[in-house]
């Protein structure tokens, strides 16, 4: 990873944190409520992290932004983020940072600034076929081929939460029915099970509740069945799960991992492990800095 300084930004649903980086060396993290119905609030807490950032790294080299997608990585222009307010539709922001700052800025996909910090700091170090998903209040993915993110036509690619893994499934928040998002997500297992949330599943799933355990099993088998399809799909050297969910049930990567060596397609399905991501909180700051890495 690049040794020059940024300012690494992580834009999510509840929190927007910044910190000056060098390498995989973070500084201190500033961070404030996201404020995503309101542009002009959040333009305005954006900026006072970014301030703030700079009184403790005076010469940055350029801001590297991951933010809720999906996002134009070539403009940094938003795409409406399904996970936050209205404040953030069509939002120039790659520009905005610019003009705010002087600096050069990228600005792409949590998800695939997650894959770069997992490669370049964590589970993945120094793989060059990847594929990493996210387990939480949705499903997120990003892929690594030959060394380079798998982007698609409009910068979007790598959407595997929206892959249909039971036809006749529950509705999924982008309207179709079936999704691995709407049958392995936190709040998809919580609805199924008939409980507030996934973990309260898994407690009443251990008591021997039924309609909990259903719900488990389901979300576990389309887990499994998610991973030898991207096995077989992309021919990864690696799959790397994250979220809560997943951390909530850590047998799943196992389950997953041996479907893969029985089930997948040869070659591909030789030596392909299924591990948990490790870099917790941190991964999108370092995952984004990693964009930078071909430009300086």
């Amino acid at each position: 990873m690049s040794q020059h300084p940024l300012i690494a930004i992580d834009i999510g649903g509840t929190w927007t944190r910044a910190a000056a980086i060098t390498g995989d060396r973070l500084g201190a993290v500033h961070r404030a409520a996201t404020r995503s119905d309101d542009r002009d609030a959040f333009l305005a807490d954006l900026a006072g992290l970014v301030d703030a950032v700079r009184r403790e790294e005076s010469r940055p080299l350029g801001v590297a932004v991951s933010v809720t997608g999906p996002v134009d990585p070539a403009t940094g222009r938003l795409y409406s983020p399904p996970n936050t307010g209205d404040g953030l539709d069509d939002l120039a922001l790659g520009d905005w940072l610019a003009a705010h700052t002087g600096l050069p800025v990228r600005v792409d996909r949590d998800t695939n600034c997650a894959l770069l910090g997992e490669v370049r700091a964590g589970a993945a170090r120094d793989c060059r076929n990847v594929v990493f998903a996210t387990f939480s209040t949705g499903v997120g993915g990003a892929v690594l081929l030959d060394g380079r993110l798998l982007r698609g036509r409009d910068g979007v690619a790598g959407e595997v939460g929206h892959t249909v893994v039971a036809g006749d499934g529950p509705l999924c928040g982008c309207g179709r029915r079936g999704c691995l998002e709407a049958v392995a997500s936190g709040p998809a297992i919580a609805l199924a099970g008939e409980q507030p949330n996934g973990q309260r599943v898994s407690v009443m799933a251990a008591a021997g509740d039924p309609v909990a355990q259903r719900a488990l099993d389901r979300a576990r088998r389309s887990v499994i069945a998610a991973c030898v399809d991207w096995v077989n799909v992309f021919n990864p050297e690696l799959v790397v799960l994250g979220g809560g969910v997943v951390q909530a049930h850590p047998d799943w990567l196992a389950d997953a991992a041996g479907a893969v060596a029985r089930e997948g397609l040869q070659p591909a399905r030789r030596d392909c492990p299924v591990v948990p991501a490790v870099l917790g909180d941190e991964v999108a700051l370092i995952g984004a800095a990693a964009l930078f890495e071909d430009a300086l």
